[in-house]
């Protein structure tokens, strides 16, 4: 009799896995009666920008976990979107006034245009300024 050689192995035989400790740690489980005290994170950092807007979409901000909060402001309304995908149409995007601060405290992507370009000396007026804040990173 011939031995059946096996062809097809499984991944972790391939990949000669051992199989994992299965380990359980007691948790203690208290129900809190009362308040319980808490505070913010300090925010030990920041940084300042200023964006020129075109009609086309543009990356203000890229996703990022250690920012606490941005504000954007602009002196030109301008739509305000937090995906690309987002830009793709209008009707997607937030409408924001001119002169508004709005205050991000999300940690994702922001992208911003604006409808109509200024002509000549209004053209300098096409920009978002945007501050942001940071989180202490354990100092």
């Amino acid at each position: 009799m011939t031995e059946q050689v096996d062809l097809q192995p499984d991944t972790d035989e391939v990949l000669q896995a051992e199989a994992p400790e299965l380990t359980t740690i007691p948790v203690s489980v208290a129900q809190l009666k009362g308040p319980v005290r808490v505070q913010p994170l300090p925010r030990k950092a920041a940084a300042t920008m200023t964006r020129r807007l075109t009609t086309a979409p543009a990356q203000i901000l890229r996703a990022d976990h250690r920012r606490a909060s941005a504000v954007l402001i602009a002196p030109v309304p301008f739509l305000l979107a937090f995906s690309e995908t987002a830009c793709q149409a209008p009707s997607a995007m937030a409408y924001w006034p001119a002169d508004t601060p709005i205050t991000i405290g999300a940690a994702v992507e922001v992208w911003a245009l604006i409808l109509t370009p200024g002509v000549g000396e209004l053209a300098e007026l096409d920009r978002v300024s945007v501050v942001t804040e940071h989180w202490a990173v354990g100092e």
